[in-house]
């Protein structure tokens, strides 16, 4: 008798202490943010010294000044060799 309730004992111990492990482990993994896929954007400079971010997903353009801390302005192409629209 003592036996089985050892046994049942460390089993659930067992159960608990795996459930456990699981769902902290997996806690872990969702507070991190997805990692951000850049490599398709096509960078370029200004003479000016503002470097310019085309997105050809979304078909933005990003501008930022020459310390790129404050985007100037944003334009996306709709159509080719029409007019870029302001955002």
């Amino acid at each position: 008798m003592k036996t089985s309730k050892a046994g049942l004992i460390f089993v659930c111990g067992m159960v608990l202490g795996l459930s456990l492990a699981l769902c902290l482990g997996a806690a872990d993994k969702a507070a991190e943010t997805p990692k951000s896929d850049w490599s398709h954007l096509k960078i370029f400079t200004y003479p000016s010294g503002s470097t310019g971010f085309f997105d050809p997903d979304s078909g933005r353009l990003y501008v930022y000044d020459v310390n790129l801390e404050r985007c100037s302005f944003v334009r996306e192409l709709k159509t080719l060799g029409q007019p870029m629209i302001w955002r």
